[in-house]
């Protein structure tokens, strides 16, 4: 879980970084977003259980920042900008 995880969170910060570009926010709704929930989860469901690795910390981080800065980011955007 935490290798696909993994994955989904670079794949949702390369998709973010593409959103910040004006005009091209509608990537956070349809990539982005997605994404990043999906890997949160999925790294959440890895640290609950006892053996927690540094790898599913960061993770989760990364993902939760992720899904922080898209979230932000489509506030100011109006939702669609």
């Amino acid at each position: 879980m935490g290798t696909l995880g993994c994955g989904l969170a670079v794949l949702a910060a390369m998709f973010m970084l593409l959103g910040l570009i004006p005009f091209l926010g509608w990537l956070n709704w349809f990539t982005s977003l997605p994404l990043a929930l999906v890997a949160t989860v999925l790294f959440y469901l890895e640290l609950r259980e006892p053996p927690r690795t540094s790898f599913a910390q960061a993770g989760f981080l990364l993902s939760t920042i992720v899904v922080c800065i898209v979230i932000f980011r489509l506030i100011l955007g109006g939702g669609f900008v």
